[in-house]
């Protein structure tokens, strides 16, 4: 009899990838959860074997019959979609700023899942809850950045659901997220910028020196999720990457596969965020300022790699993705 994992937030990025790679694992049958599942994405999931079934993590009752029978559950929200929904509705966020208003509700999706999940009818057949995780950065630079809720939020709720729900939380295990590779299509300050004589400049405020680890999210996800619900017992915190890679290194083979000359620059801060919407700016700024002075994951020790956790994970390198891509918006940009 095959096993079920449950994805919540399967036609994300994060999930489509998890659901990738449990269709074609052998044994095991994959159900989606989406607010709308007649959207493209959800059909063109139904199309490759995946079960979509209507849910809202604003709404506990209608989680419970997602979650049944679940053997496996992968676990994402969307902090960036709360942000952006007080671009248009302003007074949403009341009198918190809109970061703080968006770690809320993600918070409170948080907690309606795990409440869900830690009942007896889903706790019978759970064997793995995995929370797609991010560096608690308060803590590991001692409170000097305080401002990246997006990313505490996640190590906020994994704390209240150990807490809360021991014997859900027993069957935990964490995937915390490299940098996007695809990051830089989200905001212009991230593209490659082009000169006047034709040559690239990548812009960024890290250190020439400071390692990034990447992730080919849409291609790599799935694998990390993968061994920690099958080779891996509960309890394991796996870093996902790709490669990791300095900025002028990334830049060097960039301007390698795509054929054009580049460079990589470090500007201040103020030079890189200028023009952005504060509400990014205030949450973003000091992740990247986090990265560079502590590292990725700030030195986290429960945070650990596939190799220091004995498993091997077939990821992209970052040629083969940057092969892949589609550099045209970029290299026709005057």
């Amino acid at each position: 009899m095959s096993k079920l994992i449950v994805i919540v937030g399967v036609t994300g990025v994060q999930g489509s990838s998890v659901a990738d790679a449990f269709i074609s694992l052998s044994g095991w049958k994959v159900r989606g959860i989406t607010r709308n599942p007649t959207s493209p994405a959800a059909r063109a999931l139904v199309a490759q074997g995946v079960e979509i079934v209507k849910g809202d993590l604003e709404d506990k009752e209608s989680l419970l019959p997602a979650f049944e029978g679940a053997a496996a559950i992968f676990v994402n929200t969307d902090f960036f979609g709360h942000l952006m929904a007080t671009f248009a509705n302003p007074g949403l966020a009341g009198d918190r700023s809109p970061s703080q208003y968006a770690a809320d509700r993600a918070m409170q999706q948080y907690m309606n899942i795990a409440e869900v999940a830690a009942s007896g009818i889903v706790l019978k057949t759970l064997e793995r809850f995995v929370f797609s995780s991010l560096t608690e950065v308060s803590k590991w630079s001692k409170a000097k950045y305080t401002q990246c809720y997006h990313m505490d939020v996640k190590a906020q709720a994994i704390r209240a659901i150990k807490t809360k729900y021991p014997d859900l939380a027993a069957r935990m295990s964490m995937v915390q997220m490299g940098q996007y590779v695809r990051n830089w299509q989200t905001l212009p300050a991230m593209h490659p910028h082009k000169q006047t004589d034709g040559s690239f400049v990548v812009k960024r405020t890290y250190s020439p020196d400071r390692e990034i680890p990447f992730i080919v999210t849409d291609k790599d996800t799935g694998a990390f999720v993968r061994a920690l619900v099958v080779d891996l017992p509960a309890g394991k915190h796996v870093l996902a990457v790709s490669e990791s890679m300095t900025w002028p290194a990334w830049t060097k083979l960039w301007a390698d596969v795509v054929g054009v000359p580049a460079r990589f620059e470090r500007v201040s801060e103020a030079e890189f965020w200028a023009g952005l919407p504060k509400a990014f700016t205030d949450v973003l700024a000091p992740d990247f300022a986090f990265v560079d002075e502590f590292g990725y994951t700030g030195g986290d020790p429960e945070v650990m790699t596939a190799e220091k956790l004995g498993v091997e994970i077939p990821v992209t390198s970052m040629e083969a993705y940057m092969r892949s891509e589609d550099w045209s918006s970029v290299l026709t940009r005057e």
